[in-house]
């Protein structure tokens, strides 16, 4: 029997990187991949995975990484090929936060937060969150504040999906850094 986690790995890979390995082959413009065929791909590398335990695991994530609708599962964020969120897009909160590494903080603050191999910036509706996501990279991140409803109202799109709020970019003028 394959670990929940291990497969929760092995989804989110499918699910956010179109593999060329294990093609799947049905990703619509907004990501989903039909679920019966997403068992297949994970039966080929996993032949004891039955599609009970795929639910469980796309439908029992505590970071909400997957979604199911109707038949069709995809990634709610982390994706590195191109997915139509225009559906999902939303008002922001007042303010979001993107932790990040802290030597990488004063070029962002200057630069803008870019994607960097994924299709959207991630971020989080607490500083907390956003620490904790920084923390993957820097056991002291840095926390930038994101003046969502500003960048919002000046024309930048949010998209809200599974825990997160994406946008394709989020411009300086728009961030300041968080200071205990």
């Amino acid at each position: 029997m394959v670990a929940l986690e291990r497969l929760s790995r092995f989804l989110s890979f499918l699910l956010r990187h179109q593999a060329e390995d294990i093609p799947l082959l049905g990703f619509d413009d907004r990501g989903f991949v039909y679920l019966r065929e997403l068992v297949e791909r994970v039966q080929d590398r996993f032949p004891d995975v039955r599609e009970e335990e795929l639910l469980e695991v796309i439908e029992g994530s505590d970071k909400k990484r997957f979604e199911l609708w109707e038949g069709k599962v995809r990634a709610t964020y982390g994706h590195s090929f191109p997915v139509d969120f225009e559906n999902e897009m939303v008002e922001p909160p007042q303010r979001l936060y993107h932790g990040a590494a802290r030597d990488m903080a004063r070029t962002i603050l200057h630069a803008g937060l870019r994607p960097r191999g994924r299709q959207y910036v991630h971020l989080s509706s607490s500083i907390e969150e956003s620490l904790s996501v920084g923390k993957r990279r820097d056991l002291l991140p840095a926390v930038l504040i994101v003046r969502s409803q500003a960048a919002h109202a000046d024309g930048i799109h949010f998209y809200h999906t599974g825990p997160l709020f994406l946008a394709r970019e989020v411009p300086p003028e728009f961030l300041s850094l968080w200071l205990e």
